[in-house]
C-alpha cells in the first residue's frame, strides 16, 4: 500500500474511534445523570466502588496486552507472515483468558472484602455483579487488539457503542425496576452495574462473529510461527511497562476514594 493510502486508512480508523468515544460518551452522560437520581448518591457510591476495583484489575489483565497484540500482528501481516499472525492472536488469547479468570475469581470470592476495604460493605453485590466483565473484557481486548493489528477500527467502535446503548438500556431499567419492587439500593446498585457485564456480553458476540470472518480470511503463509514462549515472551515485554503506568495511575485513584469514604 502506498504511504498516502496508508495515511488515510490510519485517519479514518482514527476518525471512527474519535466519533465513537463521542457517541459513549454522551450516552454515558445519559446513563450516569439519571441513575444517580434513581439510586441516590449512597447507591451511586456502591456503584463507583465496585467499578473502581474493577477498572484496577482490568488495567491489570488488559491495558498493555492489546497494544502489544496489536502492535506484534501489524508487523508480522506487513511482512506477510499470516502464520505468526495466527501465533500471535492465540498466545495473547490465552493469556487473556488467564488473567480474565483470576479477576473475575478475584472479584467474586473476595467482594465483601473488597468492599470492606473501600469502607462500602453494601457495594459487595455490585462488585459480584461485575465480575464476570473482567473474564468478559479480556475476551473483547483480543479480538480488538486483532482488529486494530490488522488496521481494523470499525469493529472496535461499533462495539464500543453496541456496550454504551446496552448499559444505558439494561442497567438503567434494572435500576429502576428493583427500586420500583425491592426499594434496596445495594440490589439497585448492583442492577445498575449488571447492565455494564450484559453490555460487555453483547460485544463480545458481536466482535465473535466478526473475528470470525475476519480470521478465515486470512492468507495461507509457508513461514514458521515463533514458539508459544518466545511469542509470550515479546508480548509481555512490549505490555508490562504499559501495564504499570496505567495500573499505577488506577490504583492511586482507588487509595484516593478509599480515603475520601
Amino acid at each position: 500500500m502506498s504511504e498516502a493510502g496508508k495515511k488515510q486508512t490510519f485517519l479514518h480508523g482514527a476518525a471512527l474511534l474519535a466519533l465513537a468515544t463521542a457517541v459513549v460518551k454522551l450516552i454515558g452522560a445519559f446513563y450516569k445523570i439519571p441513575l444517580k437520581m434513581v439510586i441516590g448518591d449512597q447507591g451511586y457510591g456502591y456503584f463507583s466502588t465496585a467499578y473502581e476495583i474493577y477498572s484496577v484489575l482490568l488495567m491489570i489483565s488488559t491495558a498493555g496486552l492489546p497494544v502489544a497484540m496489536s502492535r506484534m500482528i501489524s508487523q508480522a501481516s506487513a511482512l506477510g507472515h499470516y502464520n505468526q499472525v495466527r501465533r500471535v492472536y492465540r498466545t495473547s488469547q490465552y493469556i487473556f483468558l488467564g488473567l480474565g479468570i483470576l479477576s473475575t475469581g478475584l472479584m467474586l470470592v473476595f467482594a465483601d472484602q473488597l468492599a470492606a476495604f473501600q469502607r462500602q460493605p453494601n457495594a459487595a453485590i455490585a462488585i459480584r455483579c461485575l465480575a464476570p466483565c473482567a473474564l468478559l473484557m479480556g475476551i473483547i481486548s483480543t479480538f480488538r487488539g486483532f482488529f486494530q493489528g490488522q488496521g481494523n477500527m470499525r469493529p472496535t467502535s461499533v462495539s464500543q457503542v453496541l456496550e454504551a446503548v446496552f448499559k444505558l438500556a439494561i442497567g438503567l431499567g434494572l435500576a429502576v425496576l428493583i427500586m420500583a419492587t425491592f426499594r434496596s439500593v445495594p440490589l439497585a446498585a448492583g442492577g445498575a452495574i449488571l447492565g455494564v457485564t450484559v453490555s460487555c456480553l453483547v460485544s463480545a458476540f458481536y466482535l465473535f462473529g466478526c473475528f470470525r470472518k475476519s480470521y478465515a480470511g486470512l492468507p495461507c503463509s509457508d513461514e514458521t510461527a515463533e514458539p508459544f514462549g518466545t511469542t509470550a515472551k515479546r508480548l509481555l515485554a512490549i505490555a508490562i511497562p504499559i501495564t504499570i503506568g496505567s495500573a499505577g495511575l488506577q490504583i492511586l485513584t482507588m487509595l484516593e476514594t478509599k480515603i475520601y469514604m
